[in-house]
């Protein structure tokens, strides 16, 4: 009896949307106070809806197509829908259009399984991006147009600020240049091509009226009147959909015009479906930007990631980053016990848990040793304060394992498989970022990027992203005109870049990645790096179709088709080569000639390492 006064309020509500044993389960935001167009905050009424599924354990959640606006509240930061703790839910938006006011995200779904978010959009009246346009720079100032209605600004001091719905924000994380006609990054140009954001725009602005505002600074790139120019306001502020802790989670049908941080951002989860989930820049609003961060970013995570059909534009980041974390060995306390950080890119935070199955890894070769299970993980503090973390595994450490050295989570890595998407050079860096063990499958999608279409990392001195490759294929896509920007280690060494953070010492360094195949291509270039890879085993580059895109006249630098640094087993054949396509010449270093398997005729092999600039991190 005493769970009656619990449970009261939801069979209450569940008479009330007539959802008795046996309906249709459906739950109407509008039953609960939700005003489409009102303006008033949906968020109150929607979490009670919430609360009727949870309490029901399957149902659909149904918005009555409008406008929902949802506020942030003054004292936390939280999510406008958070479909925690449910079971077999859908949450159907019906073609309604999702307003967000201040700083916050989209939904949170947490420890949730079998749930699928679908058919709305998503946007800010006061984004976090700014934008003007060009109209002059010289050697003395930058005169930048602003629509002031909708990026409203006030100037004290000299100092410019822009003004949002209780927030107040100084330009701090980058800028970018997009072209008038086509909103694509201008070409040969990447972060802050102006100069330092604290150099040009947080220096001396003045207002000249009308929205037009003089940023005096000496300007290193001389952008033609027209160009347009964003600004961002922050980093990482706040994911727009963050996935954490659950399993069978799928968002489909959605336009997402705005978000903080990444689109969607996901850690340790089990089987993700991204179904025509766009990142796209407002037109309507005349924008040239979209998400503040990276569109899909996927950490830690298992079972398989799969996303068809989707087309970003104007996003702050590369298209996807699928990764894991390499935890650094902070103390070897006994055969079975060491102890790792908990903060900075190398700590441990969350990565690993208790009966999570783990490889032990060398640094300096960064290769995997073998495998233990954790059994138990201990906190350490300091006076309260977290500082380390203990963890016992079920078997003795390899010999060779030593401080330092690494930890990768084998438990929660994820397979891949990527169909029918439009990655694009509308927004900034790269397009698909994978680093995973898992079995991955790119196939029949359009690159056309700013920078590298496709990069495979693996690093231990600076993001600790893990994930060293085993199955990948890239197949029956179409690479146009891609690496218009940032070559020489910015944004990609070439439009397939496999660039691991170890270094080959010499022809007999054991590769990292394995097994990739890029096959059945097209490759419509302006220039000849196509392939950079190092530090791989069994590279396969067949069946593809290499021809000029005549777009640009060819830069200075690498004149290479292929560039190749420490690679073994690699089989580069049966390709097509248009007769005017520049380059025809592999360039490869720490290989001996037997490392290139079979090659196609007309290619030349040159012995000599790899130019490049020193790797900068995407920071």
């Amino acid at each position: 009896m005493r769970l009656l006064p619990t449970l009261l309020p939801f069979i209450l509500a569940t008479h009330a949307c007539g959802l008795l044993p046996g309906d249709g389960l459906r739950v109407p935001v509008t039953d609960f106070g939700a005003k489409p167009g009102s303006g008033e905050n949906a968020a109150p009424a929607v979490q009670k809806a919430i609360d009727v599924c949870k309490a029901r354990g399957a149902a659909v959640l149904v918005f009555p197509k409008g406008r929902y606006d949802f506020h942030a509240p003054k004292d936390r930061r939280v999510y406008g829908i958070q479909a925690d703790g449910l079971k077999n839910v859908v949450i159907d938006g019906g073609g309604s259009e999702f307003v967000f006011h201040g700083i916050m995200g989209a939904a949170s779904v947490f420890n949730s399984e079998n749930i699928t978010l679908r058919d709305f959009t998503v946007d800010w009246d006061r984004p976090f991006i700014v934008q003007g346009v060009i109209q002059d720079t010289t050697d003395e100032w930058v005169d930048v147009k602003f629509d002031a209605g909708r990026h409203p600004f006030e100037i004290e001091n000299e100092k410019i600020r822009f003004l949002g719905e209780d927030w107040r924000r100084r330009i701090d994380g980058y800028s970018l240049l997009y072209e008038k006609d086509t909103k694509e990054i201008v070409h040969d140009t990447r972060d802050n091509p102006l100069g330092p954001i604290d150099k040009i725009f947080n220096t001396r602005a003045e207002d000249r009226g009308g929205g037009l505002v003089r940023f005096h600074g000496k300007a290193k790139y001389k952008a033609v009147p027209g160009t347009i120019l964003a600004l961002w306001l922050g980093r990482y502020i706040m994911p727009g959909f963050s996935l954490r802790g659950g399993r069978n989670i799928t968002l489909e049908n959605m336009d997402v015009f705005h978000a903080l941080s990444h689109g969607v951002a996901a850690f340790r989860t089990e089987n993700i479906t991204l179904r025509n989930v766009n990142l796209r820049r407002n037109d309507r609003k005349g924008r040239v930007f979209s998400t503040v961060a990276d569109g899909f970013h996927i950490n830690t995570c298992k079972g398989l990631l799969k996303i068809e059909r989707c087309t970003h534009t104007g996003i702050g980041d590369d298209f996807l980053n699928l990764h894991g974390k390499n935890v650094a060995i902070r103390r070897i306390v006994n055969a079975r016990t060491l102890e790792v950080g908990v903060s900075g890119r190398e700590g441990a935070s969350a990565v690993l848990a208790d009966g999570d199955e783990v490889w032990l890894v060398e640094r300096a070769a960064m290769q995997r040793t073998s495998a233990a299970t954790i059994i138990r993980m201990d906190d350490i503090r300091d006076g309260g304060k977290l500082i380390a973390r203990r963890i016992v595994l079920d078997r003795e450490l390899p010999a060779m394992i030593k401080e330092n050295d690494l930890i990768e989570n084998k438990t929660w890595t994820a397979a891949l498989e990527i169909r029918d998407c439009n990655i694009l050079k509308t927004h900034r860096a790269r397009g698909l970022l994978v680093t995973t063990p898992g079995r991955v499958v790119i196939e029949n999608n359009y690159f056309r990027t700013a920078g590298a279409a496709i990069l495979i990392e693996g690093d231990a001195d600076y993001w600790y992203e893990s994930g060293a490759c085993r199955d990948v294929l890239i197949r029956n896509n179409v690479f146009e005109d891609c690496l218009s920007s940032g070559r020489a280690g910015v944004w990609g060494r070439a439009v397939i870049t496999i660039h691991p953070g170890v270094k080959p010492q010499g022809d007999s360094s054991p590769p990292y990645h394995r097994n990739i195949r890029i096959e059945h291509n097209v490759f419509k270039a302006f220039e000849p790096p196509i392939l950079y890879a190092r530090s791989t085993g069994g590279l396969k580059f067949a069946g593809n179709t290499l021809s000029p895109s005549g777009a640009r006249p060819p830069r200075d630098g690498e004149k290479y088709n292929f560039i190749l640094d420490g690679c073994r087993e690699v089989i580069i054949d049966d390709n097509f080569y248009a007769p005017s396509f520049p380059g025809k010449t592999i360039r490869q270093a720490n290989m001996k000639p037997g490392d290139i398997l079979k090659k196609d005729p007309a290619l030349k092999v040159c012995m000599q390492p790899p130019r490049h600039a020193p790797v900068q991190p995407d920071l």
